[in-house]
């Protein structure tokens, strides 16, 4: 089976990771959807004496972990287990036609970790697993890969 052939059930948005924020990205094979990589902050409520509502303001931003379902061929499986719990930077990158500037789609980044847990086989026998990434930094964004 070809590595880069892409299954018909991939997203265009693509997951990768690197050692460094501007080193070598290796592309987390395909995805079939990238969930949402952060939330709202908590809602920190109060009131007074002389108001007959709440008012709400953000507080903290839980730390949270992203479930990503990907498919791959079994080298890819291999490469992925053996960054398990390594601290990584994670990088989601737009399609390309969605960029105001060509060649640069909008790239989210942030650092974690991850673990792949076994899921099933899938058309054209792709092994499909759950890539969970505990991540702990904010998410930031920038206009293709960061550089610097």
């Amino acid at each position: 089976m070809e590595e880069n052939k892409m299954p018909d059930l991939a997203t265009l948005s693509t997951l990768w990771y690197a050692d460094s924020l501007t080193g070598e990205k290796t592309q987390i094979a395909f995805c079939e959807k990238i969930p949402a990589l952060e939330e709202a902050p908590e809602q920190i409520t109060g009131s007074a004496v002389d108001i007959d509502y709440e008012f709400s303001r953000p507080g903290k931003v839980k730390a949270g972990t992203i479930e990503v379902p990907v498919y791959y061929t079994h080298t890819q499986h291999k490469r992925l287990k053996t960054i398990e719990k390594v601290n990584k930077y994670f990088f989601v990158k737009y399609p390309d036609n969605t960029a105001e500037t060509e060649g640069k789609p909008l790239v989210k980044t942030f650092q974690g970790s991850l673990t792949v847990v076994g899921d099933d086989l899938v058309d054209d026998d792709w092994i499909k697993d759950t890539v969970t990434i505990y991540r702990t930094t904010k998410v930031t964004e920038s206009d293709g890969f960061p550089t610097a």
